[in-house]
C-alpha cells in the first residue's frame, strides 16, 4: 500500500558556511535515498553523495587554484568542474550550472529519487539566473534554464504538469512547457525565480529532475556578433520541497510450518428443519487432519418418534468415510407425512467413534397441514373489442396506396363490425394539391375473423415536402387501446438533394482565452429529408509561431485529425461542432475548415468555408 512522503532539499536563503551547505545537501540526499549528481560537458557523472565529492566542497569561487573540484556557493548548489577554460571573469562563481555557447553544450545537475519513490509534486527555487545587464557589465542576455522531468529514465512531458510561477515580477517572462521539458528566463534583479511543478493526474509522477542551461534570450547583438564568447547562461538551485508516494511493495511473510493436528468432526449446524414428507441433508465437516478417515452417526427420538403406528421420521445411523483431503460429507434423514395436526417435533443427531467437536445438532420437523383441492374458477367470457394494430402507420407517398389493420380482441364467435374514418392532420384531402383521399366505411367481421384491413389513397405528386400525418378512428362500436392512429406520408420527391449547405459565418474570430472553445455551426436550405454533410480540415494560416496542430494544438468534438461528419434529421435546418483550444499549446495561427459531399446532390452557399484563431 501506498504511503505519502514529503523531503525538501537545500534552503531558501544563502548558506553561511560549508557544514549547513553539506546538511542541506549530500547529507539530506543520503537521508532521503536521494542521488544528487552532476554531469559535465564531456557528459561525465560525479555522485555528490560519495565521501570524495563531499570531503571537496566549500564556498570558495574556485579561483585559487583553478581547481573545479566545489559544487557549492553561497546561493545554491552547481556542478563539479564548471571553469571550462573559457571564462575570462576573475570573480566568476565556477558552481554554477553552465552553458557553453561556443559548443552548445550544457552540465547538468541530476536529483534522482529512488525507484520505489513517485513523486508527484515539486517547488523549486534557483538563484544567480541573471537579467541581462549592461553592455560590457556583465550578462549579455537573459540568462534561461532547462528543467527536464523523468521517469525510469524516460522523459516525462512537461505538459503532463500544471507548472505555476511562485514570486513572479510584475511583468515575468513566462514559462514555456514542451514535451522536453520547462524553460524558465531571468526576470529578477536579484537572480531568483521560483516555480512549483505538480501533476494533473494521480496516473503521472516522476523520480528524476535534470536541470541544465539554455543560451542567452535576447542577448545583445555585440554578444551575438563576437566569435568566440566567454560567457552565457548559468545558475544555481537553491531549494527543492518535494511531496509522493512510497509504493515499495510489502513483502509477503513466510508462514511457520505448524504440525497437523487429527481430525475433529462436527456437524456443520447446531440445528436444521425440514418439513413434513421432505428429506434433510445432515452435513458433517472435518478440521486437522487430512488423512483417509471415518466417523460415525445416528439419529436418536426426541419428540419425534421413529416406530409405532405412525412413525415421524426413518431411523439414519451408519458411518461417514473421509477420503485423504476431504473435509465435508453427509447423510439424509427422510421425514414422513401424517394426517395429525401437531406442532415442530425433534430428533436428536449423534457423532460416535472419533474425536468429536460439538455433538448433538437437532433436527426440527415442521407440521404441514393437507392443502385442500380448491374449487375450480369457470373461465369468464370476454367481450369483443376492436383495436388498430399499430399506433403509427406510415406509407411512401409513391406507394398509392396505404393499408390499415384493424384487430379484433376477446370474444370472436359472433358477428361484429366497427366502423372507421379518417381526418386531416398535416395532410390535405381537400384543396388543389391533395395528399391523399378521405376514407370511411365499416368492417364486418365474421365468425373466428379476428384481423380486417382497410385502403387510403395517396396521392404521389412531385413536391418537395416534409413527412405528412392523417388521423385514423374506430367508432359506432366496442373500441379498446389504441382506438386511434396515425398515418406517416413519406416525402418521395427526393428533396432532401437539393439542400444547400454553408458554415453561418465566414470567420469565427479569435479564441479569448488559452483552453477556451468556440461552436460553429453548419446549416442547410431546407429541412426535406434525412441528410449528411463532411466538415474537413484545411491547411492553415501560419501566426506567430508554427501553424496549429490537431491533437497537440486543439482537438473537434465530433471529429478527428481529418474533420468529422454531421447528420441531419429530417426537418433539421442546422448542426453544430466544437474546436477546443489545448491550453498548454504553444502553436498558434489559424485553423481554417471546409464543406464536402458524401453523397453526390448536394451544394454549397458562399461560406463553404471558415476560419477560427487560436492565441
Amino acid at each position: 500500500m501506498a504511503t505519502s512522503i514529503t523531503g525538501s532539499l537545500g534552503t531558501t536563503t544563502n548558506y553561511s558556511n560549508v557544514s549547513d551547505l553539506i546538511t542541506q545537501w549530500p547529507t539530506a540526499a543520503q537521508n532521503q535515498g536521494i542521488q544528487l549528481s552532476g554531469i559535465a560537458f564531456d557528459g561525465f557523472e560525479t555522485n555528490y553523495t560519495n565521501p570524495t565529492p563531499i570531503s571537496n566542497l566549500t564556498l570558495a569561487t574556485n579561483e585559487t587554484p583553478k581547481s573545479g573540484l566545489s559544487y557549492g556557493a553561497v546561493p545554491g548548489i552547481g556542478v563539479i568542474g564548471s571553469y571550462g577554460g573559457w571564462f575570462t571573469d576573475a570573480t566568476k562563481i565556477r558552481a554554477e550550472i553552465n552553458y557553453d555557447p561556443n559548443t552548445n553544450q550544457s552540465q547538468a545537475l541530476k536529483v534522482k529519487w529512488a525507484d520505489n519513490k513517485d513523486i508527484t509534486s515539486a517547488t523549486i527555487g534557483v538563484s544567480a539566473l541573471s537579467v541581462k545587464t549592461a553592455p560590457g557589465v556583465g550578462d549579455q542576455g537573459n540568462e534561461v534554464g532547462l528543467l527536464q522531468i523523468f521517469n525510469n529514465g524516460v522523459v516525462v512531458p512537461a505538459t503532463n504538469f500544471t507548472i505555476t510561477r511562485l514570486n513572479a515580477p510584475i511583468t515575468p517572462k513566462p514559462l514555456s512547457v514542451s514535451s522536453n521539458g520547462v524553460t524558465f528566463i531571468a526576470d529578477r534583479t536579484d537572480g531568483n525565480l521560483e516555480f512549483k511543478v505538480e501533476s494533473n493526474s494521480t496516473s503521472v509522477a516522476f523520480d528524476e529532475l535534470r536541470f541544465s542551461a539554455k543560451a542567452y534570450d535576447s542577448p545583445t547583438a555585440a554578444y551575438l556578433g563576437t566569435s568566440f564568447k566567454n560567457d552565457s547562461s548559468d545558475y544555481l538551485v537553491r531549494s527543492i520541497q518535494y511531496q509522493g508516494n512510497d509504493v515499495t511493495p510489502t513483502p509477503t511473510p513466510t508462514p511457520t510450518p505448524t504440525p497437523t493436528p487429527a481430525s475433529i468432526f462436527q456437524f456443520e449446524q447446531g440445528s436444521y428443519t425440514v418439513n413434513e414428507g421432505g428429506v434433510a441433508t445432515i452435513n458433517v465437516t472435518r478440521t486437522g487432519g487430512t488423512a483417509a478417515a471415518s466417523i460415525n452417526y445416528a439419529t436418536v427420538d426426541g419428540s419425534a418418534t421413529s416406530s409405532g403406528t405412525a412413525p415421524d421420521y426413518t431411523v439414519a445411523a451408519g458411518s461417514l468415510n473421509f477420503a485423504a483431503g476431504q473435509n465435508s460429507a453427509s447423510f439424509t434423514v427422510p421425514a414422513l407425512t401424517d394426517a395429525i395436526a401437531e406442532g415442530p417435533e425433534t430428533v436428536n443427531l449423534v457423532l460416535s467413534g472419533g474425536n468429536v467437536g460439538s455433538n448433538p445438532a437437532i433436527l426440527t420437523i415442521n407440521n404441514v397441514a393437507p392443502t385442500p383441492t380448491p374449487t375450480p374458477t369457470p373461465p369468464t367470457s370476454t367481450a369483443t373489442q376492436f383495436v388498430f394494430s399499430a399506433a403509427t402507420f406510415s406509407t411512401q407517398e409513391s406507394s398509392g396506396f396505404a393499408t390499415v389493420t384493424v384487430n379484433r380482441i376477446g370474444s370472436n364467435t359472433g358477428t361484429a363490425t366497427i366502423s372507421y374514418s379518417t381526418l386531416d392532420g398535416t395532410a390535405l384531402s381537400t384543396g388543389t394539391a391533395v395528399d391523399y383521399s378521405s376514407s370511411a366505411g365499416v368492417l364486418n367481421f365474421g365468425p373466428g375473423e379476428t384481423s380486417k384491413t382497410f385502403s387510403i389513397f395517396v396521392n404521389p405528386d412531385t413536391v418537395p415536402e416534409m413527412t405528412e400525418t392523417v388521423n385514423l378512428f374506430l367508432n359506432n362500436g366496442p373500441v379498446g387501446t389504441p382506438s386511434t392512429a396515425r398515418l406517416d406520408i413519406i416525402d418521395g420527391s427526393g428533396g432532401a438533394s437539393g439542400n444547400v449547405f454553408q458554415y453561418s459565418a465566414s470567420d469565427y474570430g479569435t479564441i479569448a482565452t488559452q483552453g477556451g472553445g468556440t461552436t460553429v455551426t453548419v446549416t442547410r436550405s431546407s429541412g426535406l429529408g434525412a441528410a449528411s454533410i463532411d466538415y474537413i480540415i484545411l491547411a492553415g494560416t501560419p501566426g506567430s509561431g508554427p501553424a496549429p496542430v490537431f491533437g497537440i494544438d486543439y482537438l473537434l468534438s465530433p471529429g478527428g485529425s481529418t474533420g468529422g461528419t454531421l447528420s441531419f434529421a429530417d426537418g433539421q435546418l442546422s448542426q453544430t461542432f466544437t474546436l477546443q483550444d489545448n491550453p498548454f499549446s504553444t502553436n498558434n495561427g489559424t485553423v481554417r475548415l471546409g464543406l464536402t459531399n458524401p453523397t453526390a446532390g448536394y451544394s454549397f452557399g458562399s461560406t463553404a468555408a471558415t476560419s477560427i484563431t487560436l492565441i
